[in-house]
């Protein structure tokens, strides 16, 4: 995050004073925050009793219960047990990862594997249930880097005036 923090002021002053060109710090405020959403806020979530995997400001999360099995096949892949799968964006596939077997992914994928083995065993076996997938929108996270982006470019126009 620092370094796109970084990035980010750099390109503001690569671009100019904010008077002259204001179309353009909007524009790279923009795209600061579509990359922040695709990637770096994507992110799985586990705790004692559910996993939560966010794409693009949406959070899906399902109980443990509800997951049938954890794979690194072709990206981290969370297959539930109507059949349904949960991937990331953060851990998706790669032709790189194809050929390497996914090294980057194994870790997230043990801590995954425990926690679905130490829940199953928790609980003991699956549930009679249908599978209940929450989805949420994830406006605060977005709302706040709204205001971190153009917080900053606010500031510096209401300053030039």
């Amino acid at each position: 995050m620092t370094g796109a923090i970084v990035s980010y002021a750099l390109a503001s002053v690569v671009m100019g004073p904010l008077d002259e060109e204001p179309p353009a710090a909007v524009l790279l405020g923009g795209m600061a925050i579509f990359l922040w959403a695709l990637g770096w806020d994507s992110a799985i979530r586990i705790t004692a009793d559910r996993v939560a995997v966010t794409n693009f400001l949406l959070t899906s999360t399902v109980v443990w219960n509800d997951v049938a099995q954890v794979t690194v096949d072709d990206g981290l892949t969370i297959t539930l047990n109507d059949g349904r799968t949960l991937g990331s964006v953060a851990f998706g596939s790669s032709l790189l990862g194809a050929f390497t077997g996914y090294r980057t992914h194994q870790r997230a994928f043990r801590l995954l594997a425990e926690a679905h083995l130490t829940a199953s065993q928790a609980h003991h076996g699956e549930s009679d249930s249908p599978v209940r997938v929450d989805v949420t929108f994830e406006w605060r996270r977005l709302l706040r880097a709204l205001v971190a982006v153009y917080g900053p470019l606010l500031i510096i126009w209401a300053l030039s005036r």
